[in-house]
């Protein structure tokens, strides 16, 4: 990891969720290369550790920590994992994610359950148990990725929706209660090309139509949403709080 000892968030520890691919594995490898330790929390221990490896073949420290991020339980225990393992707790970018996507009257209560609880009861509990420990240690940074669906939304997103534009008020509460030692903004991507998409089975073609909506005229990916979530957790964002950075090339220009 070149510059580590200088990097722009060197010496911080840093949990990210959802990072045993796309965004939060981009993040994760990102932060580390800036010089934080990393907490990769997923439910997919193959993928969480295997990004665990990238980081330190690369130099960089990381821990591997399965839970599902909705109960309290494994919330906790990731936090306390954390600060076990590297002494403090600097940096959560809470990105996981799990949804269904179908209409309010076709939806599964389970599925609207579970969708809120990873998508955004997780970022209370993150919260509620991390910003106690970035306190002991002078405070931190939370980053909370939500969506261009916060502000947006589509056909049949119903939970998801739901759950993307909750972060948007979560995130400006919480940096109201706990700054200025604690700093919180949430991150919104727009159509970002993840492995979400292969596992989705969207067509080339439907890939050109997104990427032709919108002004950059490409697909983001998911170093460009990283490196919006380096900037947020740094120090040269340390006026930024309570507010959102949209990562859409350009779509929001198209569609409000």
């Amino acid at each position: 990891m070149a510059g580590k000892q200088n990097g722009r968030v060197a010496d911080k520890v840093a949990i990210v969720t959802g990072a045993a691919s796309g965004i939060g594995e981009a993040t994760a490898i990102c932060l580390a290369e800036q010089g934080a330790a990393i907490s990769v929390v997923d439910i997919d221990e193959a993928g969480g550790r295997r990004a665990v490896k990238k980081i330190e073949k690369a130099g960089g420290r990381a821990l591997f920590i399965k839970a599902d991020v909705g109960k309290a339980a494994h919330a906790r225990r990731m936090v306390d994992q954390t600060t076990r393992k590297f002494g403090r707790l600097d940096i959560i970018h809470n990105n996981a994610i799990w949804y269904k996507v179908a209409p309010a009257t076709k939806l599964e209560e389970k599925d609207w359950d579970r969708t809120i609880a990873v998508g955004l009861k997780a970022v209370y509990l993150s919260a509620k148990y991390g910003i106690p420990a970035m306190l002991r240690t002078g405070g931190g940074s939370i980053v909370n990725t939500s969506s261009v669906h916060a502000l947006a939304s589509f056909p049949e997103h119903t939970a998801y929706d739901s759950a993307k534009a909750g972060i948007l008020g979560l995130t400006r509460t919480l940096a109201i209660d706990y700054g200025p030692k604690i700093r919180v903004n949430a991150v919104l991507p727009g159509a970002i090309l993840t492995p979400l998409w292969t596992r989705a089975r969207v067509p080339a073609k439907a890939r050109k139509q997104f990427a032709d909506l919108v002004p950059a005229k490409r697909l983001g990916t998911s170093e460009d949403v990283a490196h919006a979530v380096l900037y947020l957790v740094s120090d040269e964002a340390s006026f930024v709080t309570g507010t959102s950075l949209v990562v859409d090339g350009g779509m929001l220009c198209r569609t409000m």
